[in-house]
């Protein structure tokens, strides 16, 4: 039988939960033109409610471009794909793709290269010293096509923080900005996993993305719809758990998307009719030895007093630069514990949520808590939850 539960790839149908709000507010920015910034920690779902939305907006009227920047190293094969997904997203055929390059990219003469399968291994060259001369026409793509064709065209852009790693980032941020912020039928969603760079991209009055659209922070999923999500979940496979027992599986792992899907998944695969704490106990067991391997070797890279550090965020300590909490895990000075707190954030060790310093990880969090403050980690009594 089928889990019910999915991670580790975008999540679509009866794998999506919540997010109501979050779908209508970026559907009414997508149908409204405003250009919008997605930023939350690494697999909170950003790229699951990029994609819902765009099917629900995606028409004859309105077209969707969906671009990947995982992959691209640089600003001469940012162009190349950026082209490339725009022309297929708004023609219809491989014939029509090389008309529209030619038409609309004549001043640089694109070559085209077709496999097996020309759907899928249609490839475009671009000349890089002619890309160079004529990257605006490139940028504004997008638009000429859209004005042309009496069409609106939405262009989401995932990993967008890797133009950070390019050779000349801030010139080429102004390059995009300087096109795109006067685009009338061309709406910009973007996203990435680095929280901590698309926070110093988007929010910082020196960086060229400020104020380039609205920025949407997403927040986590609550208790409840978890305990809905999953119990509806055991119930569709004909297994049980009880509400107790589900929002158990969402406390240990902070209410995390990615790590919801895959503590109930775990619990789901060793339940042969009801699930009950011992499995969900071992579950968890489960949950951080598969990746303890990982989480050895950041903790390694981690200084005397960052571990230190993390063991009193562990330890649920308040007040992190008081004197008392400095001399009871030796954090040096409070200048040494900013320094600290700065580094595990650039890191993505650390967020610093409503004031509180966290883990982002929370399967890291049951690790370190496990081997290092040698606690226990699932905080479930059978008196609790039978």
């Amino acid at each position: 039988m089928q889990t019910p539960f999915l991670f580790g790839k975008t999540v679509r149908a009866d794998h999506f939960t919540n997010r109501e709000n979050d779908v209508k507010r970026l559907k009414s920015n997508f149908e409204n033109g405003i250009n919008t910034t997605l930023i939350s920690p690494r697999r909170w779902g950003k790229s699951s409610l990029v994609e819902r939305v765009a099917v629900r907006v995606h028409s004859k009227i309105t077209l969707v471009v969906m671009l990947d920047m995982f992959p691209i190293r640089n600003e001469e094969e940012f162009y190349k794909r950026f082209s490339t997904a725009v022309i297929k997203a708004t023609s219809g055929t491989v014939e029509t793709w090389m008309e529209l390059a030619k038409k609309y990219l004549k001043q640089i003469s694109p070559k085209f290269s077709l496999g097996i399968d020309p759907i899928n291994d249609f490839e475009m060259t671009l000349e890089w010293e002619s890309v160079q001369k004529n990257y605006k026409d490139i940028l504004s793509l997008p638009e000429r096509i859209a004005k042309d064709k009496k069409i609106n065209i939405i262009v989401c852009i995932d990993e967008f923080q890797n133009i950070s790693n390019f050779a000349e980032p801030k010139l080429f941020q102004k390059r995009l900005r300087s096109e795109w912020q006067h685009q009338q039928r061309v709406t910009y969603c973007l996203y990435g996993s680095k929280q901590h760079m698309m926070i110093q991209l988007f929010e910082r009055q020196s960086m060229p993305f400020y104020k380039f659209g609205e920025i949407m922070y997403l927040g986590k999923i609550s208790e409840k719809h978890w305990v809905n999500y999953i119990t509806r979940g055991f119930e569709r496979t004909r297994k049980s758990i009880t509400p107790v027992l589900a929002a158990g599986i969402a406390r240990i792992v902070k209410c995390h998307p990615y790590y919801v899907q895959q503590l109930a998944h775990l619990t789901w695969i060793s339940t042969v009719r009801k699930a009950d704490v011992g499995i969900v106990r071992q579950a968890v067991e489960d949950l951080v030895n598969q990746n303890a391997i990982l989480y050895y070797k950041d903790a390694e890279q981690l200084s005397a007093t960052q571990l230190n550090f993390l063991k009193a965020v562990a330890s649920n300590e308040r007040g992190l630069s008081s004197t008392a909490i400095i001399r009871k895990y030796q954090l040096g000075t409070s200048a040494n514990v900013s320094k600290i707190k700065e580094a595990l954030l650039k890191s993505e060790i650390i967020d610093v949520h409503e004031g509180k310093v966290e883990f982002i990880d929370p399967a890291f969090e049951l690790w370190f808590v496990k081997n290092i403050l040698k606690s226990d980690i699932t905080h479930l009594s059978e008196e609790e939850l039978n």
